[in-house]
């Protein structure tokens, strides 16, 4: 729950950084020729648009 209106600014960064995770683990995954790594990868960038998706929804409540 976001209680202050700056929090979801926080939430933002975060997913950033979720996502340039995710996307240096598919990078490696690639140049590796891993496939636990690609999985790995996959799921943390299916919890990074959801934690995207959560923060554009407190920044809608939010603005509301």
């Amino acid at each position: 729950m976001i209680r202050d209106t700056g929090e979801w600014v926080w939430d933002a960064w975060v997913t950033g950084l979720d996502v340039l995770v995710a996307a240096l683990a598919v990078t490696g995954a690639v140049v590796l020729q891993a496939r636990w790594l690609a999985a790995v990868a996959g799921v943390w960038a299916v919890l990074a648009l959801r934690q995207g998706w959560l923060a554009v929804r407190a920044f809608r409540r939010s603005a509301g």
